[in-house]
């Protein structure tokens, strides 16, 4: 069977719910008027950029065993799947790595964060600036608590709301793994493509998943979902998601990668 050379490419969310996949547009009225730049995360010039926290610590990676919840799935060429079975899969493969790090191209914008799953969630991430600056902000979230860094002065922050108004983009709600399986859960019915996808990822590493889509628009949480698309491995490893939909308004652009799944990570609350 030959192989297609799918990149993920710009995807594009509007409002949910109270607008949770609208790009906010405190720094860069314009660019919320803009179409998607039509360019894949792994091709963007905004490269991964450094961490904000403490670098992860030397030791070995979670060794990954495939979910009940993925076994049962039915994953395989042209296979329909229920969203409900499709999330489930998912988010116990996110449990199972139990942590990771996840790229994300937003319209112009790129953001890398670091995220740890389970009974103590956390996130860390470097978000570019509308001006092209990489790494200009920063967020973590541990703990129930909120800090975002700008201009290089940490501050804490009354909540994810907040710290996402303050960076210009939601992305400290979209890079919550828990939005996956949370969009995938909300549609009936999923199509897997008959071939695999060839995914790049930002730690250099290719890989090819079964790229997996709606087979119709659906409302998640007021946001009209024209397209959703899941990257997943054979074993119900997370690649990449691209999603397109359109609740008025200039379309919004969000790509996502996942890659070093399992490998540890280190989040801290920034120093006072």
């Amino acid at each position: 069977m030959g192989r297609s050379k799918h990149l993920i490419t710009a995807f594009t969310v509007t409002t949910v719910g109270a607008a949770l996949l609208t790009g906010c547009s405190s720094d860069d009225p314009d660019t919320d008027a803009a179409g998607p730049t039509a360019s894949s995360p792994a091709a963007s010039p905004s490269a991964p950029a450094s961490a904000s926290s403490p670098a992860p610590a030397e030791t070995g990676a979670t060794e990954y065993a495939e979910p009940a919840e993925c076994q049962s799935l039915g994953l395989a060429s042209d296979a329909k799947l229920a969203g409900k079975d499709l999330a489930a899969c998912v988010a116990a493969a996110f449990a199972a790595y139990g942590t990771g790090t996840e790229y994300m191209l937003n319209a112009d914008r790129a953001g890398t964060t670091r995220f740890r799953v389970g009974d103590d969630p956390a996130l860390a991430g470097d978000v570019d600036g509308a001006d092209g600056s990489r790494a200009k902000n920063s967020f973590v979230s541990l703990g129930g608590e909120e800090w975002i860094k700008s201009d290089g002065v940490w501050e804490k922050s009354d909540s994810k709301e907040a710290v996402d108004a303050e960076l210009g983009r939601k992305y400290r709600t979209l890079s919550d793994p828990q939005v996956v399986p949370d969009i995938v859960g909300t549609f009936a019915t999923w199509k897997v493509d008959t071939e695999k996808a060839l995914i790049s990822l930002e730690n250099g590493k290719d890989v090819h998943a079964w790229r997996i889509t709606n087979a119709a628009h659906f409302d998640y949480q007021g946001a009209e979902m024209t397209e959703y698309i899941l990257w997943i491995e054979d074993d119900g490893t997370p690649v990449g998601a691209q999603a397109t939909s359109h609740t008025g308004g200039a379309p919004k652009t969000v790509s996502q990668h996942f890659y070093d799944l399992g490998e540890p990570v280190t989040i801290e609350a920034p120093a006072a």
